[in-house]
């Protein structure tokens, strides 16, 4: 699969186009490119961290305790839901309102790892 295209797409809140895109946009594409669909939601700014594991398991996930390349990372930035997409077992690729970054995902406290079926 390819991505690197992906790099030079802005943030859009709600974003699914190579216009602009927020973070589950960002992954959405990603796991469209490996061959796998997620349901489509646009609320995520609204949900409270409290509801996050609930909330990401409606989109049809498994959670894992372990992380891979091509499953989803979750964890809460500044208490709201932000996701991401691991493309290796330690690197994750996301969105950011300054557009797209990798990181080593061990820089992230509370992230969880979710296995699209």
């Amino acid at each position: 699969m390819t991505y690197e295209d992906l790099l030079i797409v802005p943030y859009k809140e709600n974003g699914r186009d190579e216009n602009g895109m927020d973070c589950y946009g960002f992954v959405i594409e990603l796991f469209r490119r490996a061959g796998k669909k997620l349901k489509d939601i646009t609320d995520l700014k609204d949900v409270p961290e409290a509801d996050l594991y609930k909330y990401v398991c409606s989109f049809g996930v498994t959670e894992k305790y372990y992380s891979r390349a091509g499953y989803i990372a979750q964890w809460a930035y500044n208490g709201k839901l932000h996701l991401g997409y691991m493309i290796s077992k330690k690197d994750c690729i996301h969105m950011t309102y300054t557009g797209a970054q990798y990181f080593p995902i061990d820089t992230i406290e509370k992230v969880r790892f979710f296995e699209v079926e």
